[in-house]
């Protein structure tokens, strides 16, 4: 090892020429030292594993730069945080089962997956709720924002997703004016799902308005 690095990746050809830059293979890393012509190849990855996934539709390398995933569907998305060997979608579920709502919630944001997040979501009762929200890291607000934001849109628990978003600013609402600007895209596209929400049920009544002056009425009535 020197300074540079490996000393059989340095490239001391010391010929400026085309000829010399030819010579050059592709193995070697740009690693440039004075007199001497740039190397622009890529550095070497070695494999350590590779798996296929069922469906045969992606698969994965554990390399030397990562894990690295590639992938047919383009709405494929894998950015776990916190990764550790422990942390599994089989452990999300564990969590789950046996009531630690909290945990399982913290896991599925930690591996970052969305369908894992809306199902932790989904499980934890109404009355656990402000327990759960005041139990998530403050790093993790963003991505669950962008959950419930994705659940008003597509659940049918609107209710029940207002009062995760209640008990969040509640809890949280310090930190999360502090990072606003961080904060913003997630916080943008709920109050667009929020907004769009309103006006579905705001129209619904108006156009019902009748109906329900009769109902009201006739309740009265009896």
């Amino acid at each position: 090892m020197t300074e540079s690095g490996p000393l059989n990746l340095i490239d001391d050809d010391n010929s400026d020429t085309e000829e010399g830059v030819d010579k050059q293979v592709r193995n070697k890393l740009a690693y440039d030292l004075p007199g001497s012509m740039p190397n622009h190849g890529r550095a070497i990855i070695r494999t350590k594993c590779l798996r296929i996934a069922p469906t045969g539709r992606s698969w994965a390398a554990a390399t030397t730069e990562g894990v690295l995933i590639y992938s047919m569907d383009e709405s494929f998305i894998f950015d776990p945080t916190d990764l550790d060997i422990d942390l599994t979608p089989e452990a999300v579920d564990a969590a789950l089962k046996e009531n630690q709502t909290s945990r399982a919630v913290i896991l599925s944001l930690r591996l970052n997956e969305d369908s894992l997040i809306k199902k932790c979501i989904i499980g934890v009762s109404p009355a656990d709720i402000p327990a759960v929200a005041s139990s998530v890291p403050v790093k993790y607000i963003q991505r669950l924002v962008e959950a419930l934001a994705s659940l008003l849109e597509n659940c049918p628990h609107m209710e029940f997703i207002l009062r995760w978003c209640q008990e969040l600013c509640k809890i949280h609402g310090n930190s999360i004016q502090q990072k606003s600007r961080s904060l913003l895209p997630a916080l943008k596209s709920l109050q667009k799902a929020i907004t769009r929400l309103h006006q579905d049920l705001a129209d619904t009544c108006n156009s019902n308005e009748y109906m329900l002056r009769y109902l009201c009425s006739a309740s009265d009535a009896k």
